[in-house]
């Protein structure tokens, strides 16, 4: 006999959401994505701006955004000009662009927890069913 589809929704449910914690604290898919390969064939993550140095306070933060996620972009200069005044439409825009990156993120995420989660359950029930066999 199979679970029924409300027990089924709710074992997605419990189990998707305390594997979404689990995995929210240490995503793997959240890894930085190397640009660029050293000469002794590592990879390491490129800040894309030429006027941001390394010792720049936000340097990290720009990096992450710009480089890991790829969220925010800079002039077409290759510069980010950090100095500037940003007006509240390219604060927007650039908040947009973040969350459409962390929606996606979380998108995939869900989907991968679904299949997780499925296999789970199917397994559950295969073996329910070897037992009632007994």
């Amino acid at each position: 006999m199979a679970l029924s589809n409300r027990l089924r929704q709710a074992l997605i449910l419990g189990l998707g959401t305390a594997m979404g914690t689990i995995i929210l604290g240490a995503p793997s898919w959240a890894a930085p994505v190397p640009v660029e390969q050293a000469q002794d064939g590592s990879s390491e993550l490129v800040m894309p701006f030429s006027d941001v140095p390394e010792d720049h306070w936000a340097y990290q933060a720009l990096l992450n955004l710009a480089g890991v996620h790829g969220c925010i972009s800079g002039y077409p200069d290759g510069t980010f000009q950090g100095n500037n005044t940003v007006s509240r439409y390219e604060f927007a825009a650039g908040m947009d662009a973040c969350m459409a990156v962390l929606t996606q993120m979380v998108v995939q995420q869900q989907q991968e927890n679904l299949q997780e989660v499925n296999a789970i359950i199917d397994a559950m029930e295969a073996s329910l069913e070897e037992l009632r066999q007994l």
